[in-house]
């Protein structure tokens, strides 16, 4: 069934694509770019041929792809099979093992059931040409392709095999990092770090890691030494289990991105080679989703994530284990597997909530108490007025609390770093971000010579890229200033409903939240527009100025309304309402106004963020659950009755095509859970529950998540991370800033405080006043000295994981570069030196040389 042309080519040399337009590396047009590298010729070593696609039939809805290269392999191999009807597809790959593919076109003709990844598009003649064009640079690449129809809702799913050989380029390519089996290396002995005065407290900030554990850059060549390629392992089991399914969803998909990259050979005048490179844009598979050509991509989940109890937990597939061993209350998250089925990038979030919700739970119980206190003081002398209730947070113990806080947030910011670097060590990432290569997506408009390589690289100049984020910048401006805008008009609105009392202050509150999510949902759109038009190097870089614009627009979004009751509400609204008997804030209390705001916000962002995840899509699942269940029912009734298809159940990738895109979902997450540490951090003492609410939050936020990643969304790609990036930088800015406000809301909103200074100073404003600017710098130089000294204290790297990052780089070369390993030294008790000299002259140990040894 092949489409190629009688008497075609037999033997392929690169690829010929049928385009509209080609652009090159640098992201330029090719029709209007005549400039070229200095001194290019114009003949090019590699000539581009037409590929043709050579379609083989393996049942009656299934298809194999291949170029001409593969037809005579997947020939000898469909004659095996016929030869052997029950042969393995472990023994057929041990059969061809000398072959390159042979892995990933036997899986095809065995129908294993889990591709690498999935391309799913409708049945449209109009679109075949640009299809075909993509599946031929997915062959180029070295992939293997199957189609295979769906029976009931008409569309084609291209599954995507990626050969074993293919994959081990791809890990040498990203310089990925793996274990290396610990039998091949010799036992080394090291003595214990010392423990220091601080030990009994960092012991129990420090993840625990195997230290004993030995990682190295993938190479091919020492393939036995790795974990998983032991010389007791077949091949066969090799190929199918050296890479964990994330790795080779990675793999896959930086292949799937990067097809559309063409590489040739060229020489200069001086015969010296050069690479010239041309990215094809009208092919990239993100623009061909958007332009309608797929409907989409992405990987599969290992399985059914459906728990049978009688099954032993090793048997059943690691999606099932994540919902038998995560999901369940009261019990710990398995960080291992989570990276293990998701990746760095994933497992770090829930990494890091988990440990910001376990120092939430020390917050909780230290807010607590200050509540407690302050009912007992509102038992005892509330005198009636409802400006009284203030006291449960505004009392004594509220100044204490502020301090707290402060030294809580640093603490805990600074053992997340240990904690961080522990888990980056454990798995493998501690170099990811130097190691780190160009995004797909990243182009440049002139070449430099590398100070590392000497070699000249695709560079996009620093000119250009402070034009880029000068415009961006502006644009971020603009949108801050409608945000800012928004919340002056609520300014105005109390005076329409001043008459209202006490709901005027929650009803602003709740206005202001609406206004919050819809200019949230808007401003995201906005800053990721922004972020593709910088053109960042980096996929990390990419993140940060991501995560830059998007927390300074909730930054703004989310604290203005509170801000604008801290600093100006007392001054200036009585000014706008201008009524008699109206003071700046309501019935003279701006901390009542405060927490109100406070209140309303905190607890309406998390209710929002949970209805958004959990109860609208159990909702969904109501209302449509008739109409989803026909379906279902009727689509396996329609595999069951199909000749030629051997699977009587809706198959993986058909189920997976249902789900949402899991993109970026980490990033909200994470971000959502930032902003709520801002209003920890800097409003807290306003209402000091917010702890106490944020940690029952995050309870259900774990599993709710757990739940989400695992049923609601497709599976992520398993991306690499070594922190949670710009993330951060913004916490330890928020902590900081966090010391102001908390003396700015003491010193002037407090209640308790004003009668304290009464007492000192009598009635006079002026000396009020310099006694609250004198609170503000002495809590400030307070909290800012211990704050350092905690920050000293508790050090980043712990020295465990340093010596152990250092001794694995030591066993990485006795493993793989032939290092003879150390012999142990011994200091000699002698003082005598008169042994090693003879009438004055000194005499030294013989030294052989290697030419007389091999003589």
């Amino acid at each position: 069934m092949g489409d190629n042309a009688p008497g075609g080519p037999s033997k392929r040399q690169d690829v010929k694509v049928p385009i509209n337009e080609e652009r090159s590396f640098t992201g330029q047009s090719t029709r209007f770019d005549n400039v070229k590298p200095k001194k290019v010729a114009l003949d090019y070593e590699d000539e581009l041929i037409k590929i043709q696609i050579d379609r083989k039939e393996v049942d009656a809805n299934r298809e194999l792809l291949l170029d001409q290269r593969d037809v005579g392999l997947y020939n000898d191999i469909r004659k095996y099979i016929e030869e052997h009807p029950r042969a393995s597809l472990v023994e057929i790959i041990e059969n061809f093992e000398k072959y390159p593919t042979s892995d990933a076109i036997a899986k095809v003709m065995k129908d294993y059931g889990y591709p690498d990844y999935i391309i799913k598009y409708k049945k449209d003649d109009k679109m075949k040409l640009k299809r075909d064009n993509f599946e031929r640079l997915l062959l180029h690449s070295g992939l293997i392709l199957e189609e295979e129809e769906d029976p009931i809702l008409e569309c084609i799913y291209i599954k995507v095999f990626t050969p074993f050989e293919k994959l081990c380029e791809q890990a040498k390519i990203i310089k990925l990092k793996m274990r290396l089996n610990p039998r091949e290396l010799p036992k080394i002995e090291s003595d214990p770090p010392r423990r220091g005065f601080f030990h009994p407290i960092t012991k129990y900030f420090v993840y625990k890691v195997n230290f004993n554990k030995q990682s190295a850059v993938f190479k091919r060549g020492p393939l036995r030494e790795f974990e998983g390629a032991s010389p007791d392992k077949s091949i066969g089991d090799i190929v199918l289990n050296f890479f964990p399914t994330s790795r080779r969803i990675l793999m896959t998909h930086r292949i799937l991105i990067t097809a559309n990259q063409i590489s040739r050979k060229t020489k200069d005048d001086d015969g010296k080679p050069l690479i010239v490179k041309k990215t094809i844009k009208s092919l990239a598979i993100k623009k061909l989703v958007d332009d309608g050509i797929f409907m989409d991509y992405y990987p599969l989940h290992d399985g059914s994530p459906i728990v049978t109890n009688n099954l032993p937990l090793e048997q059943m597939n690691l999606r099932a284990q994540l919902i038998k061993l995560w999901i369940p209350p009261g019990g710990g998250q398995p960080l291992d597997k989570i990276r293990l089925y998701f990746g760095e990038k994933v497992a770090l979030y829930f990494a890091w909530l988990g440990f910001y919700t376990s120092w939430l739970s020390i917050a909780s119980v230290v807010g607590t108490i200050v509540v407690i206190y302050g009912l007992l003081e509102y038992h005892v002398f509330h005198s009636g007025k409802e400006n009284d209730f203030s006291i449960i947070w505004d009392n004594a113990l509220t100044a204490p609390f502020a301090f707290f806080m402060a030294v809580w947030s640093t603490c805990f910011l600074e053992t997340w770093k240990r904690y961080n670097a522990s888990i980056a060590y454990d798995w493998d990432v501690s170099d990811y971000e130097r190691e780190e290569l160009p995004r797909p997506e990243f182009y440049g408009t002139d070449t430099k010579k590398s100070p590392i390589t000497l070699k000249k690289e695709i560079h996009f100049p620093y000119r250009e890229r402070v034009k880029k984020l000068v415009i961006s910048g502006f644009v971020v401006s603009i949108s801050v200033l409608i945000v800012i805008v928004s919340v002056t008009i609520l300014l105005l609105a109390p005076k329409l409903w001043i008459k209202l009392g006490s709901y005027t202050s929650w009803i602003t509150a709740a206005a202001n939240l609406v206004i919050m999510f819809f200019m949230s949902m808007l401003y995201t759109y906005v800053a990721g527009w922004l972020t593709n038009f910088e053109n960042q190097r980096t996929n990390t870089s990419y993140e940060d100025s991501l995560i830059i614009k998007t927390y300074f627009f909730d930054f703004v979004n989310s604290y203005t309304g509170i801000i604008y009751i801290l600093v100006f509400k007392e001054r200036f609204i009585k000014n706008i309402i201008n009524q008699k008997g109206i003071t700046g804030c309501d019935y003279s209390s701006c901390m009542l106004d405060l927490t109100i705001q406070l209140s309303v916000i905190f607890v309406g962002k998390q209710f929002f963020g949970q209805f958004n995840e959990i109860i609208w899509p159990w909702l969904r699942s109501v209302l449509y659950k008739d109409s989803l269940r026909d379906e279902f029912l009727a689509m396996e009734a329609k595999y069951k009755d199909n000749v030629g298809v051997t699977r009587t159940e809706e198959p993986q990738w058909s189920k997976d095509g249902k789900l949402y895109s899991a993109c970026g979902y980490e990033r909200s997450d994470i971000e959502e859970m930032v902003v709520q540490f801002g209003f920890i951090s800097l409003f807290g003492i306003a209402f000091p529950l917010v702890p106490l609410l944020a940690w029952v939050n995050n309870i259900l936020e774990i599993r709710f998540d757990a739940i989400k990643f695992l049923t609601s969304l497709q599976r992520p790609i398993g991306l690499q991370a070594q922190d949670i990036g710009m993330f951060e930088n913004i916490l330890g800015f928020v902590s900081i800033l966090s010391v102001l406000s908390n003396a700015l809301v003491i010193a002037f909103h407090s209640t308790w405080m004003r009668n304290k200074f009464i007492k000192m100073y009598g009635e006079d404003e002026n000396q009020i006043l310099v006694a609250r600017l004198v609170f503000i710098l002495l809590f400030e130089n307070l909290v800012f000295f211990v704050k350092l000294v905690f920050a000293y204290l508790i050090p980043d790297l712990p020295k465990e994981i340093k010596i152990a990052m250092d001794r694995e780089q030591y066993l990485s070369k006795l493993a793989l570069e032939g290092e003879q390993p150390a012999l142990d030294e011994y200091l000699s008790p002698s003082k005598d030196d008169s042994s090693i000299f003879e009438d004055g002259e000194i005499k030294l140990p013989q030294i052989r040389r290697i030419a007389e040894e091999n003589v």
